[in-house]
């Protein structure tokens, strides 16, 4: 059933990361930078920072959240081609900036709010 649970909250998680990238694309049409794909990485990894920092190791939670919504919502791979498309177009700067904010910005959010979920219970 845990399988079940799983798939239903990836199937949310990528509904929503759809939503939240057409309507900042509707916003920011004539941009050419993948502020979506930042924002939608950089809330997964606050999320599940939050969530490892609050659940046990083997709490089916994990699993279904974790695995399930923010493996649906969160999306490297289309990190991995924006990424690939500003090499390819030799856009280092934006490129500079879209590593380090997504990579490290990621990192950070993700351990800030796993001591937040560690303390909160």
């Amino acid at each position: 059933m845990i399988v079940f649970y799983t798939a239903v909250a990836g199937g949310i998680g990528s509904a929503l990361r759809f939503f939240i990238s057409t309507s900042i694309q509707k916003t920011r049409s004539h941009a050419r930078f993948p502020y979506s794909i930042i924002l939608i990485n950089l809330l997964g990894a606050a999320g599940l920072g939050l969530l490892t920092g609050t659940v046990t190791d083997n709490d089916p939670l994990l699993m279904i959240i974790g695995t399930g919504f923010f493996g649906g919502f969160t999306t490297f791979s289309t990190f991995s081609v924006e990424a690939a498309t500003m090499l390819h177009e030799r856009q280092i700067g934006q490129l500079a900036v879209y590593l380090l904010v997504t990579i490290v910005g990621s990192l950070c959010l993700f351990a800030a709010f796993f001591q937040i979920g560690q303390r909160l219970f």
